[in-house]
């Protein structure tokens, strides 16, 4: 073998080399996942509420794939509450966090102008800023977490939902705010379902640090159903591991009512003339039940309340 073909064999072997890293670099593989994206539906045209240009694209095909079939949503009360539920917890959209990963910062200016002008009318599925909620909770950097905080600064009626959802994901982003800094929330709330998400987020994570302020929000909360809850909170740091009534032992309907948060469980008992005891066991037979009213309940926590 002669030289001349020796080296053409080292440049055919280095080039096919480099052909194979670039094919295979950070940057090739995401060209080919935001094509692939692209290619789920190429005909989709973003709304008018979007940005202009494939970032806005490519969400918006998120959003087509991920929203919940018509035939879901044909009855009104199943759709008013679907888009309760999806906006307050989302509904785990697999596509639209792949966008999300796919895009990383650069997507983030896209979701929130989603969230601050795409309009929302009532009834109408899917709502986009919703969506828009489910892609800043994912993206979580400090540039979406400003984003949803904004979301806090609007309690139009429309955009309900938009704000309980901002609020339930900034509560589950870290290092947002600590419990006792939620606590302190409560009293100043106008919106009861927002202050019922508080006060879940607060009861499942059971910090004794947050004591003192819940028993500032009891003291100044006028509403029997939230002083009914966020007495629950103070029981259930006094009483761990117990069941607790969420209405002061009140048992309007003659039975009292026990909430085991611990074990997601809730059982009733005949109301004795002596009173309901704030705190129980848990029987072994206990029923399983839905844990107690909150706003994340979708519409049977509107229906409880009203």
């Amino acid at each position: 073998m002669n030289i001349r073909t020796i080296v053409i064999a080292v440049a055919v072997l280095a080039l096919g080399g480099y052909a194979l890293y670039d094919y295979y670099s950070p940057e090739s593989k995401l060209a080919r996942e935001l094509k692939e994206i692209e290619q789920l539906e190429p005909d989709i045209k973003a709304p008018d509420c979007f940005p202009k240009g494939l970032n806005a694209k490519l969400f918006a095909i998120g959003i087509q794939r991920d929203r919940r079939p018509k035939a879901e949503l044909q009855d009104d009360v199943v759709r008013r509450s679907a888009i309760k539920h999806d906006c307050i917890r989302g509904n785990d959209p697999k596509t639209v966090q792949r966008v999300v990963k796919a895009l990383g910062a650069s997507g983030v200016p896209v979701y929130a102008e989603v969230l601050q002008k795409c309009p929302v009318v009532k009834d109408d599925y899917p709502v986009y800023g919703c969506f828009a909620l489910d892609a800043l909770a994912a993206e979580g950097s400090k540039a979406s977490a400003a984003a949803l905080e904004g979301a806090l600064g609007t309690k139009e009626k429309t955009r309900k939902n938009i704000y309980l959802g901002a609020l339930y994901r900034l509560m589950n982003t870290s290092g947002w705010k600590t419990n006792a800094q939620l606590a302190q929330m409560i009293p100043p709330e106008t919106e009861w379902e927002a202050k019922e998400l508080m006060l879940e987020y607060i009861r499942h994570h059971k910090d004794p640090s947050a004591k003192p302020d819940l028993e500032k929000a009891y003291a100044a909360e006028q509403d029997p159903q939230e002083r009914g809850l966020i007495k629950a909170s103070l029981l259930e740091l006094d009483n761990p591991g117990k069941c607790v009534v969420t209405d002061e032992g009140r048992a309007e309907t003659g039975l009292c009512r026990y909430t085991c948060i611990d074990i997601n469980r809730w059982f009733s008992v005949q109301k004795p003339k002596t009173g309901c005891p704030l705190v129980s066991d848990a029987p072994t037979d206990t029923q399983q039940g839905q844990p107690p009213v909150n706003a994340a309940a979708a519409a049977s926590g509107a229906t409880a309340k009203q």
